[in-house]
């Protein structure tokens, strides 16, 4: 996962550095003429102000994009927001200049995009909760964080760690981090990993804490190892084991 590429601006044309939701090998492009912009009704209100300076300037934008993929060309729609920045350089003859770009800030994307890709081994139900995170990654991190969390729930209830204890006929549910204790010994070595998207995640849950991106992405990272440990590694390990018996032509 590249953590770079979810934190850059989108410009009006060309190719990003958005990798393609259906196929994962392309990248998304600006189809030519699909990209629509403009300033807000707020916005224009503004440049009367006796103080007014381009960087209040606010745009909204959609556009759809291609897959870059010769194979795929699968396409996206997307929107959100946009501005302009200040940016210093200089021309052909080596003098300083400097103008003003307009950049924007994707807020949403149908289908939506999948920052990390997950196991093929991975329970249908912790799919459905990251791709929920995904889909609110660019415009809301605490849910986007806190639908992380379900999916460390859902997670758990998979692996057969119990949601709950029955005293006097009365259920009560666990919570979230007395169930990762509950992990047997042989996930001792990711317990940690389990532990930190939690806290990530009641970070989320709770609006008095605040969550950035670079928090969600922190999240991914962390899902992303996790379940390659739990799904991809655990497949090496099985397929070794099958090698073995089948030198053996028997018990190993």
């Amino acid at each position: 996962m590249d953590r770079k590429v979810y934190k850059l601006p989108l410009k009006k044309t060309g190719i990003s550095n958005f990798p393609c939701p259906t196929c994962g090998k392309g990248r998304l492009q600006i189809i030519k003429g699909k990209f629509h912009y403009e300033e807000t009704k707020s916005s224009k209100k503004a440049h009367s102000h006796e103080a007014w300076d381009p960087d209040w300037i606010k745009f909204i934008y959609s556009c759809l994009l291609e897959c870059s993929d010769a194979g795929c060309k699968d396409v996206v729609s997307s929107n959100g927001k946009g501005s302009v920045s200040e940016y210093y350089g200089y021309d052909h003859d080596g003098s300083p200049i400097n103008d003003y770009e307009e950049y924007f800030i994707p807020e949403y994307f149908v289908p939506h995009l999948k920052i990390f890709q997950l196991p093929s081994a991975t329970p249908e139900e912790v799919i459905e909760e990251v791709y929920k995170s995904f889909c609110l990654f660019f415009t809301d991190p605490s849910s986007a964080a806190n639908h992380i969390r379900i999916s460390l729930e859902h997670l758990l209830t998979h692996l057969k760690i119990k949601r709950y204890i029955t005293n006097n006929e009365k259920r009560s549910y666990l919570a979230l981090h007395k169930r990762i204790e509950l992990l047997p010994r042989k996930y001792d070595h990711i317990r940690d990993l389990f532990f930190a998207i939690k806290w990530l995640g009641n970070a989320g849950s709770h609006s008095a804490k605040s969550i950035s991106a670079d928090d969600v992405l922190d999240s991914y990272e962390l899902m992303d190892e996790l379940l390659a440990e739990i799904f991809i590694t655990k497949s090496k390990k099985v397929a070794s084991l099958a090698k073995k018996i089948n030198k053996k032509k028997g018990p190993k």
